[in-house]
């Protein structure tokens, strides 16, 4: 009989709950994540952050997840702005890109975002064989906004986009940026094969749509220890995605 589990991706902070307004400090929510109640993971959050949760627990009945948040000032108090339910139901097709749901919470200033998926674990006798190793590792190191897409000319309001880099189809990070922001990505993905990376780019403003601005292969045959620099000009938004490969 096949088994599920349910995994917590990662959760983005579009804008927190806390509002002191108090210049020189950031404003910070805690923010807590209830699987069935259980605690399993705390932590502070801040305007376009996003949080690494990678958190994996098995799913042997609809599981309920809490998210909660605590302005981080005196009397902030804690409070549940969403909630999610995992079950077998949300069970992707397989196919890179379409196994991830992502959970957008508004409540009271408090904007989140959480993405998770479900995933089937068949259960199979005998041991499970070891594939071989990846040659090489593809590595995203950072990515700088020179220019967003986001051009509203609303004074006092920042002109943030909100930037998405695919892995083959799965998403690997979600932030958002300003211009002259450098956001370190650090991600790393074992190279089995040639991979795609799309760098897709939306104005945070109503009505802003999502476009992919650009594309980058990345292979074994770039091995080596130097950096390379990939540069996207689209419509106005202009960014550059810094990336390697390594040998293993």
């Amino acid at each position: 009989m096949p088994s599920y589990e349910g995994i917590l991706s990662w959760i983005l902070c579009q804008s927190p709950r806390s509002n002191h307004n108090i210049p020189g400090v950031p404003e910070l929510d805690v923010v807590t994540l209830r699987w069935n109640g259980e605690q399993v993971a705390r932590g502070e959050m801040e305007q376009g952050q996003t949080w690494t949760l990678d958190l994996t627990r098995p799913l042997t009945a609809a599981a309920t997840v809490e998210v909660v948040v605590r302005p981080n000032e005196e009397g902030g108090v804690e409070d549940v702005i969403g909630t999610v339910r995992l079950s077998e139901a949300d069970l992707g097709t397989g196919i890179p890109g379409t196994d991830f749901h992502v959970a957008a919470f508004d409540d009271a200033g408090a904007q989140y975002e959480l993405t998770y998926k479900v995933r089937r674990i068949d259960d199979a006798p005998g041991p499970v064989p070891t594939p071989d190793p990846a040659p090489a590792d593809g590595i995203l190191s950072w990515i700088f906004c020179e220019s967003p897409r986001s051009n509203h000319n609303i004074p006092g309001v920042p002109e943030l986009d909100v930037v998405t880099l695919r892995w083959n189809g799965e998403q690997v990070a979600r932030g958002e940026m300003e211009q002259g922001q450098t956001w370190t990505l650090d991600v790393t993905r074992p190279l089995t094969a040639p991979a795609t990376v799309e760098v897709v780019v939306r104005p945070n403003e109503e009505g802003g749509v999502e476009d992919v601005i650009g594309t980058v292969r990345l292979d074994t045959s770039l091995a080596g220890d130097a950096f390379r620099t990939a540069r996207f000009d689209d419509a106005g938004a202009r960014y550059e995605l810094t990336y390697k490969v390594r040998a293993r």
